[in-house]
């Protein structure tokens, strides 16, 4: 559980598996040995770790190497300055060891030793033992489980482990003081179950079920302990536990002598009723969810006098809502000594109607000890019989599997310290009161867990790839994780790899998952058939779409509406945990509800229809970046000529710079994935495909994305050849030369761009010719072949200069001087960058006038004049700034120059804060990582970033 101080975050726990949370959302560390190098310093409380020490418990031996602890130490050290903004926590000591320093409201361990040492000191019994299990409630398993053994082998878990002991020891015998058993019994018997041969902490459970009514129960567990300790350790129960048994025995034994007469006009007392357990058995192989177990625990456990407590589970299909409402109900059934109600209400049970509100009050009235005679048959009696009957009780009820709102509502008592915990599919918001938890898929490790606990560990050992396989092919869904291995258990000729080749095929997958009465296929349908015409289409329709991730505009596309009521229809869905919103207007669904979406979309839509949803959305892509395209380089009109004219629906409108960055970032993902899509299920994809490919090229290679440039380019080059154009032919080849020679792959790229000038030459298209000698010259340049790229440029300069294209002859113009500097003849390169922006001037934009004064301004600065480099530099930013180019790599290079011209001047100040600049641009933008940029803060003379170095 989080710090319950309302403390500031990070918390740090290691009582339980290690959690790391910043903001209550956890967080991981950077590998394996600087979580378990932390895990080690929190165990130390404080205290110096030698060296060797560290060594021997995170890599097993204290013969490893001291600089892969250092390493380890200072990234830990960046990690915790980067995410929690602590400098000095991890302080290196004049003895030779580490010492973690943390204030002691950021660890659990630190909180628990707290509370216990305060409960001792505390004279009043009521108050100690609130402490006591205060400090209890901050454990979620044993110490670091899940730690290497290695970890696990250091003595202060031993010490920790040994003080909860002591503190559920104290807490049961302050509860059984105060007459307030129930209080302390779950945690005792979650202490006594994990230390089964802790005699004093035995004896007290013992003592605590006795005194919550619950002698059979206190009997049995007496025979356990006994049996154990007889048959594991051959020693017989201390004598604090016999006598305890016998005292047992001795309080439920009848009075000796004959019984007194009863008055014969007495009529016999009326037996007590008994109280109702209507809990199902708890699910045996029950994995993982620890963090909403403590939540569902502290929510419910809480119970208030004024009125219940009243917390929904909701999730989609499968994802295992009822296996954790029954087992937190389990863990609380001693809190509500007043019964435990259950009634599933069958709101999304295959082929089962839904319990109707009056047939539900009356199994309640009856579970209550209301005869069927009694029950009121109109709905608001009964609803107002049964909140007299739990007025000022003690009642846990468990409404499980509910429709919605409508059908549970009648069914909360009004008054009183019960409590209800509701599951259903939908978030039922409309409850007023209520507290919701949304439950999520399983974490990679607890479905593994699962699937070994259902086919044995020893089996998933043997075969862990295959293992991981399979639940990752079950995208971590409980109940698919259930039927794959029901099916692997009911073939014993299979192996784990054989089920998992079965489920490796996508269109196969939910078919594979079905065993007996349960199938995937089925729990996702009832969802489904609840929806209206328009909410299924998108839902299915959102199935034909190879890419997870989807935004408003491209769900709108799909199914032909406008995006406001696309964005409504997504919503809903959300709340029915169909689709998953994961971030602003963005959204997507597990794996195998796409399949399940897929399937519906093949069952319901003809082909006609399911091609032209497709297409609408490669029109979307292809008209968005068409006008990204003309906005980043109003020059480069002449791509949106490039695949087909006639687009079905328009694009999304970016009117900044900043909106065409977060356009790029959220869909850059997705372009390859949908030019496969264009390229494989389309008539016309190829030339879509193309045309795509061609208008993103300038938009991502401003971002300096190169390697998702070449990826698409790549696809582009077979559609190309599929298409058979030879425009198009000609336009990828360059494209993808160019961003060979971007990557370094000089002699590729060289022999593309030749096929490419050969293309274009043979079309008779004197730019395109201009462009491909243009990118040989770069590529020539970066080989050091300055002659042969210097005659390239000439080249195209004459081509430029004949066409009367002035803008492309300054860009011409502005490269040449680049390679003038190279090649070390900066007066060349002078002239040839103001002739450059004289050009550039003329045509009035201030598209790319940045970038040609900051040629300039270091074209200066190598000739020896840094003091006329300045104010150009700044010109440069400022000419950024006017064309919306702000926040881009151009801006964070003309920083990087501007503080090599004051560098120069001897001004180490302004030099440093430019650098500074500089570094946080290149790492927001992913150009550069943190310790590139923490060296560039802290270094007097960093060295230049590769990304910068190559470009300069």
């Amino acid at each position: 559980m989080p710090a319950d101080d309302d403390g500031p975050f990070p918390d740090f726990r290691i009582l339980g598996p290690l959690e790391i949370s910043l903001s209550r959302r956890e967080v991981q560390l950077p590998g394996q040995h600087v979580r378990w190098l932390l895990a080690v310093l929190l165990l130390s409380r404080g205290e110096p770790v030698a060296e060797g020490q560290l060594l021997s418990h995170v890599w097993g031996t204290s013969e490893a190497s001291l600089r892969a602890l250092r390493t380890s130490v200072s990234r830990l050290r960046s990690w915790l300055r980067d995410h929690t903004g602590m400098t000095e926590a991890v302080k290196y000591t004049r003895s030779g060891g580490y010492v973690l320093d943390l204030d002691a409201r950021h660890v659990d361990a630190a909180r628990f030793l707290g509370r216990y040492r305060a409960a001792a000191r505390e004279p009043d019994p009521a108050l100690g033992l609130d402490l006591l299990l205060r400090a209890l409630a901050q454990w979620r398993g044993t110490v670091l489980e899940g730690a290497p053994e290695e970890v696990r082998a250091h003595a202060g878990i031993r010490r920790l482990q040994s003080a909860r002991a002591g503190c559920a020891a104290r807490a049961a015998d302050l509860a059984l003081h105060t007459s307030r058993p129930e209080a302390a019994l779950p945690h005792v018997r979650e202490v006594a179950a994990d230390m089964p041969y802790e005699e004093p902490l035995q004896t007290r459970l013992i003592r605590l079920l006795g005194a919550t009514g619950r002698r059979a129960e206190a009997l049995r567990c007496f025979e356990e302990i006994r049996r154990r300790l007889a048959d594991e350790l051959g020693v017989d129960p201390s004598d604090e536990l016999r006598a305890t048994h016998a005292e047992l025995l001795r309080e439920h034994r009848p009075a000796p002598g004959p019984a007194a007469p009863r008055p014969p006009e007495q009529a016999p007392p009326e037996q007590a009723r008994p109280v109702a357990a209507e809990l199902p058995m708890d699910v045996a192989t029950f994995t993982g969810r620890r963090r909403e177990v403590e939540h569902l625990c502290g929510l419910l456990g809480a119970a208030r006098q004024e009125g219940p407590v009243v917390v929904s589970i909701s999730g989609g299909g499968g994802v295992g809502k009822s296996a954790l409402a029954i087992h937190v109900a389990h863990r609380l059934a001693a809190r509500y000594p007043d019964g435990q109600l259950y009634l599933n209400l069958h709101g999304s049970t295959p082929n089962t109607r839904p319990v109707e509100t009056s047939a539900a009050l009356a199994r309640l009235l009856r579970s209550l000890g209301t005869d069927d005679e009694a029950v009121p048959a109109e709905v608001e009696e009964a609803a107002g019989q049964l909140r007299s009957l739990t007025a000022g009780k003690r009642l846990l009820i468990v409404l499980d599997n509910a429709l919605d709102a409508a059908q549970i509502r009648h069914l909360l008592p009004g008054h009183g310290a019960g409590a209800v915990l509701l599951t259903s599919r939908k978030v039922l918001t409309e409850l007023d009161g209520a507290t919701h938890l949304r439950l999520e898929l399983l974490p990679e490790e607890d479905s593994l867990a699962l699937f070994a606990r259902l086919v044995g560990r020893d089996r998933v050992r043997a075969e862990t790839a295959a293992a991981e396989a399979v639940v990752r092919q079950c995208d971590h869904l409980p109940l698919a994780v259930c039927i794959a291995a029901a099916r692997l258990n009911a073939r014993a000729t299979w192996s784990v790899r054989a089920l998992a080749d079965r489920l490796a095929t996508d269109r196969h997958r939910l078919a594979e998952l079905h065993v007996g009465d349960r199938a995937l296929r089925a729990s996702f349908a009832v969802g489904y058939d609840e929806l209206d015409a328009g909410h299924a289409r998108l839902f299915r329709l959102l199935g034909l779409l190879a890419n997870a991730d989807v935004g408003v505009g491209v769900a709108a596309a799909l199914a032909g509406i406008p995006e406001r009521q696309a964005e409504d229809v997504l919503d809903y869905l959300v709340d029915l945990h169909m689709v998953e919103n994961h971030a602003p207007r963005r959204y997507r669904m597990h794996d195998l509800l796409r399949q399940f979406a897929y399937e519906r979309a093949h069952e319901e839509d003809d082909a006609d229809r399911r091609a032209a949803a497709l297409r609408n959305v490669l029109h979307w892509y292809l008209a968005t970046a068409r006008a990204v395209c003309v906005r980043v380089n109003p020059d480069a009109a002449w791509r949106t000529g490039i695949g087909p004219q006639d687009l079905a629906v328009p694009g999304a409108r970016l009117d900044s710079h900043q909106q065409i960055q977060a356009w790029i970032k959220a869909e850059t993902a997705n372009f390859p994935v949908v030019l496969r899509q264009a390229i494989g299920e389309l008539d016309d994809g190829p030339s879509l495909a193309v045309g795509l490919a061609a208008a993103l090229y300038l938009p991502l290679g401003y971002e300096r994305l190169w390697k998702d440039q070449y990826t698409l380019q790549e696809l582009a080059a077979d559609a190309a050849g599929r298409a058979g154009d030879p425009l198009q032919f000609a336009v990828v080849q360059g494209d993808l030369g160019d961003v060979q020679s971007q990557l370094g792959q000089l002699s590729d790229a060289i022999a593309r761009l030749r096929d490419s000038l050969d293309a274009y030459r043979r079309l008779r298209h004197p730019r395109g010719e201009s462009s491909q000698l243009d990118r040989l010259a770069g590529a020539y340049g970066l080989l050091g072949r300055y002659d042969e790229s210097i005659d390239c440029y000439r080249q195209a300069l004459a081509l430029d200069r004949k066409q009367g294209d002035r803008f492309n002859e300054g860009i011409t113009l502005s490269n040449l001087g680049l390679t003038y500097q190279k090649a070390g003849r900066f007066a060349e390169a002078v002239h040839a960058h103001t002739e450059s922006i004289a050009i550039h001037r003329e045509t009035d934009s201030p598209f790319g006038l940045g970038c040609l004064l900051g040629n300039l301004a270091e074209a200066r600065r190598l000739a020896g004049r840094p003091d006329l480099a300045v104010p150009l530099f700044r010109e440069a930013l400022r000419a950024d700034d006017d064309a919306g180019r702000s926040g881009t790599y151009d801006e964070a290079e003309h920083w990087w120059g501007l503080g090599r011209c004051h560098d120069d001047l001897g001004e180490s100040g302004p030099a440093q804060e430019c650098r500074r600049a500089a570094g946080a641009l290149l790492h927001r933008l992913g150009l550069i990582g943190a310790q590139e940029r923490q060296l560039i803060e802290a270094e007097a003379h960093p060295p230049t970033p590769e990304i910068i170095r190559r470009n300069t």
